[in-house]
C-alpha cells in the first residue's frame, strides 16, 4: 500500500488513538524535550477507564502530572533515570526507578526483559519516501518503537528532522495524531560563582583535539562556555545543548582531529532552546544515535583522547563515587555515567573527570567525605576515577596510592571540613599517624601564582605554587640530584628526604614561607624540575631564598625563571628584599642572583657567603625572565 494511504489510514484523534492502552500495560513515553505532552493529556484523560497503567520513562523533564497522587491507583510510574519532576514520587515510594546501564537498555525492551505494549512517541511529519524522523529525542525511543506491540505517534510539525539513525518508515508505526505544539525547552540555571571555579579547574585538563563527553548536569554543562580558547575538539556525548551551538559557531567544536565518526558531533538526545532544536534541523555535523550505540563502553572507546566530565553527590576519600542518590533518597539514577567513564579509561589517551561542589547548597555537609552515606550506591569504583574537581582545585587519583588520593581529596574539599577529614583518614589508616596539613581550615593556595613559560629550548612548563601533593615528586626530585647539587643547595652531603621532612616542605602558609615549583608534563603526571622557595626573617622584612633545578634541565634558563616569579610574589606581599647563602665559589649561583640587581656580600666563614638584595635597588630592565647564562644547580 502506498505510504500515503497506510498514513491516512492510521490517523486518528488523541482520544481514539489512546484507547489502545488498556489495564495493566505498560507504556512508554518520548524523552525529556521530545515528550509527546498531546498524546499524554489524552492518556490522563483517559484515567477513568485505566487502572495499573505502568509508565515507563527515560528521561523526564516534562511536568508529569501521572504522578499526581489523584491516580495513585491508575498509574505507576517507572523510571530509567529520575528527573526533577519525579523525583519527590520516587522518593516517596508513588514511583518506581530501575537501576541500568543506559546501553543496556534497548536489549531489556528487545529481549522481552521490559516488554513494552504501548509506546508513545513524537515524530516529525514524514517526507517524500515516507519516514518520518525521531527529531530531538533518539536515545532509547528508537528501540522502544521496535519492540513495542503498539506505537503511537504524535506528528508535529514543530519537530526538527535530525541526522543519523532517527528514521521510521510510516509502515512501523500504528497510529498517528497530527497534533501540533511548541516542543518543550530547558535553560540549563547560569552557574554561580562555585560552579564557575569548578569549570574553569576542569577546563584545564582538556587540551585541544580532545573528543568530549559532557554529562547530563548543569556543573558539567557549565565547563564548555570556558573551552573557548581550545581547538579542534571532538564529542561524543548523550545530549547536546546550545553551548554546543556557541562552541561550533566559535571554531572550538570542530571534530577535525575525531578518529572515530570524524567530522561528525556524536550524540542521543537534544535539550534546549528553540534555537538549539532549529540549529540541529537537518543539519549533517550532528550525527543521533540511538543509546545501545552512543552510551556504550566499547563504542566510546573508539574515540582517541576521549574526555568524560560528569558530577557526583559523593566521594569519598578513597575514590569511591555516589551520583544516584543521596543516602537512602534517589535522586537522578546510573545514567551514562559509568558507560562512559569505562569508555575513556579504554581510549587512547582518554580520562574521566567528576566535577560537584564541595558542599552541600547550605553548606552544612562536604561532599568530599570520609565514608559514602548510608545507602548511598557506587556508581564508579576507586579505580574508575582519573580526576576529582571541587571549586578549591583538582584531585588526580588514576595510579595513586589511598594515602595520595586521601590528601588529594582533603587539599580540594572545602576548609571548614579539611581538618575533621584528616583526622577520619589518620583513624581510617589512610595516612600517615603525623600526617600534617598546615592551614587545612583556610583557602590559602595562590592560584594567580601559576603561570606557563618557555625555556631556552622551546620546552612548556608550568610555575605553580607547591601543594601538599607534591611530596612523592618532591622527593624524587631530591633523589636525582648529583652529589654536586646536593651540596650546593644543602651544604652538606645529604642522603635522605624522609616523609617527616619532606611534609614540611610542602606544606607552607604562601606568605611567611612560599615555595614554587616548576613541573613538566600533564596534569595528574607531573614531574617536578625545579624549586624556588622562600622564607621570611619577620625582624628584617628579608626573605631568605633557595633554589634548586633538576640537573637535566640546568643551562636552560629555569632558575631566572623560577628567580623572577619568586621575587614579584615577594614584592607583591610587601618585603623589603631577599637574601640567600651561597658558596663564592658557585659562580653560576651568584650570576643568577645578580640578575635582581645590586647586593651586597657578607662573608660568614671562608668560602661561605651571605648576598643580600634590596627591592629599593632594584635597576629598571635589569631582570630579564628569559635569560640567565650558566643556571644554578642549587641555592
Amino acid at each position: 500500500m502506498d505510504w500515503r494511504r497506510l498514513y491516512e489510514n492510521r490517523r486518528k484523534d488523541a482520544d481514539r488513538a489512546i484507547k489502545a492502552v488498556r489495564r495493566g500495560h505498560r507504556v512508554f513515553v518520548g524523552t525529556a524535550c521530545a515528550e509527546p505532552r498531546a498524546l499524554l493529556g489524552a492518556l490522563i484523560g483517559a484515567v477513568d477507564q485505566l487502572h495499573d497503567v505502568e509508565i515507563l520513562h527515560f528521561v523526564t523533564l516534562g511536568k508529569a502530572a501521572f504522578i499526581d497522587s489523584r491516580f495513585d491507583r491508575r498509574f505507576r510510574h517507572n523510571a530509567l533515570f529520575i528527573g526533577p519532576t519525579t523525583r519527590e514520587a520516587v522518593n516517596q515510594a508513588r514511583a518506581d526507578y530501575t537501576p541500568v546501564f543506559i546501553h543496556q537498555i534497548p536489549a531489556l525492551f528487545k529481549n522481552g526483559a521490559l516488554p513494552i505494549d504501548v509506546a508513545l512517541i513524537q515524530v516529525s511529519p514524514p517526507d517524500a519516501h515516507g519516514f518520518v524522523s525521531l527529531g530531538i529525542g533518539v536515545d532509547v525511543v528508537r528501540a522502544a518503537a521496535e519492540s513495542a506491540g503498539h506505537v503511537i505517534a504524535q506528528v508535529n510539525p514543530a519537530m526538527v528532522r535530525t541526522m543519523g539513525n532517527t528514521f521510521l518508515h510510516v509502515s512501523q508505526i500504528d497510529c498517528f495524531v497530527e497534533a501540533e505544539e511548541p516542543l518543550l525547552e530547558f535553560v540549563y540555571p547560569a552557574s554561580d560563582a562555585v560552579g564557575e571555579r569548578i569549570a574553569r579547574h576542569a577546563a584545564k585538563l582538556i587540551n585541544d583535539g580532545d573528543t568530549l563527553h559532557i554529562g547530563y548536569g548543569h556543573i558539567p554543562y557549565g565547563v564548555l562556555k570556558h573551552l573557548k580558547n581550545k581547538r579542534d575538539l571532538g564529542m561524543h556525548t548523550e545530549v547536546v545543548s546550545d553551548a554546543v551551538a556557541d562552541l561550533i559557531d566559535a571554531g572550538v567544536l570542530t571534530c577535525a582531529r575525531k578518529n572515530h565518526l570524524p567530522g561528525r558531533v556524536v550524540c542521543s538526545f537534544c535539550i534546549g532552546s528553540r534555537r538549539m532544536y532549529d540549529y540541529v534541523d537537518s543539519n549533517p555535523f550532528f550525527l543521533f544515535l540511538p543509546s545501545d550505540q552512543v552510551y556504550h563502553p566499547m563504542e566510546i572507546a573508539k574515540n582517541h583522547n576521549m574526555v568524560s566530565i560528569g558530577s557526583a553527590m559523593e566521594v569519598d576519600l578513597s575514590g569511591q563515587v555516589s551520583s544516584e542518590s543521596l543516602g537512602f533518597q534517589f535522586y537522578s539514577g546510573i545514567g551514562g555515567r559509568l558507560d562512559f567513564m569505562r569508555g575513556a579509561a579504554m581510549s587512547p589517551g582518554g580520562r574521566s573527570i567528576v566535577v560537584l561542589p564541595s558542599t552541600s547548597r547550605d553548606g552544612r555537609a562536604s561532599r568530599i567525605v570520609h565514608h559514602l552515606a548510608a545507602g548511598a550506591g557506587v556508581v564508579a569504583t576507586r579505580g574508575d576515577v582519573d580526576f576529582v574537581v571541587t571549586e578549591y582545585g583538582i584531585a588526580s587519583l588514576h595510579g595513586r596510592t589511598v594515602r595520595e588520593r586521601a590528601m588529594a581529596l582533603i587539599s580540594i574539599a572545602h576548609p571548614n571540613f579539611r581538618s575533621q577529614l584528616l583526622e577520619k583518614a589518620k583513624a581510617q589508616a589512610y595516612v600517615y599517624p603525623d600526617q600534617i596539613l598546615l592551614g587545612a581550615e583556610l583557602d590559602l593556595y595562590p592560584e594567580e601564582a601559576e603561570a606557563e613559560v618557555t625555556l631556552k629550548n622551546g620546552q612548556a612548563v608550568m610555575i605553580r605554587p607547591i601543594k601538599v601533593t607534591d611530596e612523592v615528586a618532591l622527593q624524587q626530585l631530591f633523589y636525582s640530584h648529583s652529589d654536586e647539587t646536593i651540596f650546593n643547595r644543602y651544604f652538606r652531603a645529604v642522603r635522605a628526604l624522609p616523609h617527616v621532612t619532606a611534609q614540611g616542605l610542602v606544606n607552607v602558609d604562601y606568605h611567611n614561607e612560599m615555595a614554587l615549583v616548576a613541573t613538566t608534563g600533564p596534569i595528574g603526571r607531573e614531574k617536578i624540575i625545579g624549586v624556588a622557595r622562600y622564607s621570611l626573617e619577620k625582624e628584617t622584612n628579608l626573605a631568605e631564598v633557595a633554589f634548586t633545578v633538576h640537573d637535566d634541565y640546568q643551562g636552560q634558563g629555569l632558575g631566572t625563571i623560577l628567580q623572577d616569579h619568586l621575587v614579584a610574589y615577594a614584592r607583591a606581599k610587601g618585603f623589603r628584599g631577599l637574601w640567600a647563602v651561597s658558596f663564592g665559589s658557585n659562580k653560576a649561583m651568584l650570576t643568577v642572583f645578580g640578575k635582581l640587581g645590586p647586593y651586597s656580600k657578607t662573608v660568614i666563614e671562608p668560602g661561605v657567603w651571605r648576598v643580600e638584595h634590596l627591592f629599593e635597588d632594584d635597576i629598571p630592565g635589569q631582570n630579564d625572565p628569559a635569560g640567565g647564562r650558566d643556571e644554578a644547580p642549587g641555592l
